[in-house]
């Protein structure tokens, strides 16, 4: 297996998903306020990270684990950002989706954020996709503003059977090369 890249920004390491990064998820996920806005019922962390890894092993991108770079606790697993194709709603399941989930405790300091850009420059360059989907309830301001400061916009909404309501679907197209 490919290690696959590692993203580096002045506050975090962002690296292939691996099958030991289900117990610090799974602690994430415990955590009714992170999953607030997520689909119900959330899959076991474990079946998330076969996912992960499957995805990463077909497509050659995915959800990268996001480690701090800074005290306390340097290389403590906080969360994940990356790529995936958003499968729950198949009339977008074709979109690569530019996702993040955050423990709590590291909440409040841009690094969502941060991880965010680093994850959009990597979609542009290295892999050269053409643009990327945020899918974002809309009463989640957090993720609102997360997605503007990447470069996002609403192009509009989708119905989330899961949530049985109206998501806001936020896209970026790549920029022209120069």
């Amino acid at each position: 297996m490919d290690d696959g890249p590692i993203l580096r920004t002045p506050r975090l390491t962002l690296r292939r998903w691996l099958a030991d990064d289900a117990d610090g998820l799974a602690v994430i996920d415990a955590d009714p306020e992170v999953t607030r806005y997520l689909n119900p019922p959330m899959p076991p962390a474990a079946r998330f990270s076969e996912r992960c890894i499957e995805h990463w092993e077909q497509h050659g991108f995915g959800f990268f684990a996001v480690e701090s770079r800074e005290e306390p606790g340097p290389g403590r697993f906080i969360g994940f950002v990356g790529i995936g194709h958003p499968a729950y709603l198949p009339e977008l399941a074709d979109r690569p989706e530019l996702g993040w989930r955050l423990a709590q405790d590291w909440w409040g300091r841009g690094l969502a954020t941060e991880a965010a850009v680093a994850v959009r420059e990597d979609a542009f360059g290295r892999l050269g996709l053409a643009e990327l989907i945020s899918i974002i309830h809309p009463d989640n301001a957090a993720s609102r503003r997360v997605a503007t400061k990447v470069g996002m916009t609403i192009e509009g909404t989708a119905h989330h059977p899961g949530l049985d309501r109206d998501v806001d679907v936020w896209q970026l197209t790549a920029p022209a090369a120069a």
